[in-house]
């Protein structure tokens, strides 16, 4: 078997396994700090200043002990000064940011086309943005306004790039509009909050990134998530009908659902209708 060769001495399926391979160690890098926003932002802390530390015994890492995820294993999970256990999250986000990584390559390789880089550039900042949330709001149960406030910038203005900025100001538009209106509704007849404004501030950003066509799918991927998970819970008594649980993981696992997938579940849905 012979493989053609490209602008080079490599041969091409081990140039595109190369660029797969960087990507994902990108992925892991981001990841890593992706972990040290994690852990700071509702604790109201610099990202940026000190250092990443042990949490336990404030041992400043060397760099040989904050090698994304191959660290994670050779410490076994513990600090080398303390020997305090290491979350698991913290390789769980590496992987899952170069997986995302990796995934947006495939969703929109680079190219010499300055459209088609520049959506793999939105889809990497738009996962970037969404890890932290959905572990920041599964941890804590709040999502920072820094956060927030970013992902629809970011839409927005990523949208514009692009030249899709009125569809993606409707998304957020209609992303903002629906969750506030579950808000306002909840307070009325239920009495209580059914959706807090971090998850209205979220939605809006989820809109602005993906449109308002892509954006209906999404919001109703997470009703549906959260709904069939929310009964598994109960069912097993993990939680109570009083707990509260968090809704921005439902939210977000249902936006890169649609990310990866939106265009092909929006025509099957509409062949459904017309069919």
């Amino acid at each position: 078997m012979t493989f053609r060769l490209e602008n080079g001495n490599y041969p091409l399926l081990a140039r595109q396994k190369l660029t797969h391979l960087f990507i994902f160690v990108i992925g892991l890098c981001i990841g890593s700090f992706l972990n040290v926003c994690i852990y700071r932002l509702p604790r109201n802390q610099s990202i940026l200043h000190p250092p990443s530390h042990c949490p336990n015994c404030q041992n400043w890492l060397k760099w040989y002990d904050n090698i994304p995820l191959l660290s994670y294993f050779l410490l076994q999970g513990k600090c080398r000064n303390c020997h305090t256990s290491i979350s698991v999250r913290y390789p769980l986000v590496e992987i899952l940011t170069g997986t995302l990584f990796l995934l947006s390559f495939f969703h929109h390789p680079i190219s010499l086309n300055f459209s088609s880089s520049l959506l793999f550039l939105k889809d990497l900042v738009f996962v970037s943005l969404l890890l932290p949330i959905f572990f920041i709001d599964l941890e804590n149960q709040i999502i920072p306004n820094s956060l927030s406030y970013t992902i629809i910038a970011a839409g927005l203005i990523f949208s514009g790039l692009t030249g899709s900025l009125l569809p993606n100001l409707t998304g957020a538009v209609v992303g903002g509009g629906l969750f506030l209106a579950i808000r306002l509704l909840g307070s009325l007849f239920l009495k209580e909050e059914a959706m807090g404004m971090g998850d209205i501030k979220l939605a809006a950003g989820i809109g602005a990134f993906l449109g308002w066509k892509i954006g209906l799918i999404c919001f109703f991927i997470s009703f549906l998530l959260g709904a069939v998970i929310v009964i598994i819970l109960l069912l097993t008594h993990l939680k109570k009908r009083k707990d509260k649980i968090p809704f921005a993981p439902f939210l977000i696992g249902a936006a890169l659902i649609s990310l990866f997938l939106g265009d092909e579940l929006l025509y099957f849905y509409l062949n459904c209708i017309y069919c």
